[in-house]
């Protein structure tokens, strides 16, 4: 009768769905069912005996062709060491810890997402260890998949809520203002001021300017989301491009006697898709003027920094609080201030901006403090 149990146990441990792996006090491996070996690729006769973390090519088992499974500090974090000392130490059975282990597979290194369960076994008077392991990465890399793609959905749905919106909001309240003060001058022309009339065609310039920016802004924009918008790539003098810009830039910089300071290395050079990048520091330099006071200061400074160069246009203006800091390059965020003399943002520039960084393959980030100056940055790869 014992052993038609000891048989039949025998059968159940050895065709388990899940790995079972029996392991001494040493936490070698003494036994392993069908499951174990097709988890670990081996059969018992090449694992018989190893530590686990050898057993699965735990990239921390091996130095210079040497076996120094859990002598590694990072052996320290191990799930499985850590499973199976638990249990064999205090008694206390796991089940289904989540557990990571980094393989290494000949030239090729990946995440192995484990549920491990131990149980303390007392056979002919010694103390052993059965472990269980449930190989979840498929679960997880399918999970982690589909969170990467809610979250592009998300972005998806924010982009075309943004577009929306500055459709609805953004270009309707301009026109509205245009149309208003052009009705005034048309029906009641003879009973302003010149005074009066030249306020109110200041008033419709700005808003036609800056109705214009927002749609081409706008434009760019949908371009770039709908992926019509290829990178043309050229060798330019970085220099060449933040002049242009500044020649642009110039009489709105002068109408608030702003200066305008550069620091360039001479004849830096890089490949970039010029148009993207003048439309960069267009939309930074602008942003600079229009945060600033009168009589401020703008300085623009580029260098090497390893493989990347770095150009920053920082001003000495009102700045940002950290609160809005965090809403700049969101589309999922409204945000936008008045100038120094009142003048009105899109909200879309930095956007679009941050879209072309990227493209690039750099990085865009602000530093910014409330009362002191804001100073954008972003790097482009050499």
């Amino acid at each position: 009768m014992q052993q038609k149990l000891n048989d039949e146990l025998s059968h159940v441990f050895e065709n388990a769905a899940v790995a079972l792996i029996l392991v001494d006090k040493e936490g070698k491996i003494k036994l392993i069912n069908k499951a174990g070996e097709d988890l670990l690729g081996q059969g018992l006769v090449d694992v018989c005996g190893k530590l686990a973390g050898e057993a699965f090519r735990c990239v921390n088992t091996f130095i210079n062709n040497y076996t120094v499974c859990g002598e590694a500090e990072a052996c320290t974090h191990c799930p499985l060491r850590n499973s199976f000392e638990g249990t064999y130490n205090t008694g206390n059975n796991q089940y289904k810890v989540r557990g990571d282990l980094e393989i290494k597979d000949e030239d090729k290194i990946y995440i192995l997402h484990l549920l491990i369960s131990t149980a303390l076994l007392n056979i002919a008077l010694s103390k052993y260890v059965l472990v269980t392991i449930e190989d979840v990465t498929k679960e997880i890399d399918l999970q982690n998949e589909l969170k990467e793609r809610e979250k592009q959905l998300e972005d998806l749905l924010a982009t075309k809520n943004k577009f929306f919106s500055i459709i609805s909001h953004d270009l309707k309240n301009p026109f509205a203002t245009i149309a208003g003060f052009a009705k005034l001058l048309l029906e009641d022309y003879s009973s302003f001021t010149d005074e009066e009339r030249e306020n109110f065609l200041q008033i419709i310039i700005n808003s036609s300017e800056n109705t214009y920016k927002l749609l081409e802004n706008l434009l760019l924009w949908s371009k770039v989301q709908v992926g019509t918008m290829n990178s043309n790539l050229e060798n330019v003098y970085i220099s060449d491009i933040i002049y242009e810009a500044i020649s642009q830039l110039r009489a709105m910089a002068d109408k608030k006697n702003i200066q305008i300071e550069v620091s360039i290395p001479n004849n830096l050079s890089i490949s970039l898709d010029k148009f993207m990048i003048s439309t960069v520091l267009r939309n930074l330099m602008t942003n600079a003027i229009k945060y600033t006071p009168k009589s401020g200061l703008i300085n623009i400074n580029v260098e090497e920094i390893e493989s990347n160069i770095k150009v920053s246009v920082k001003d000495n203006g009102v700045g940002i609080d950290d609160e809005n800091i965090s809403r700049l390059f969101k589309t999922t965020e409204k945000f936008s201030m008045q100038g120094t003399d009142q003048e009105e943002g899109t909200g879309l520039g930095l956007i679009l901006c941050k879209e072309f960084i990227d493209l690039h393959k750099g990085e865009l980030w602000v530093e910014s403090k409330k009362g002191k100056g804001t100073t954008f940055s972003f790097t482009l790869p050499m």
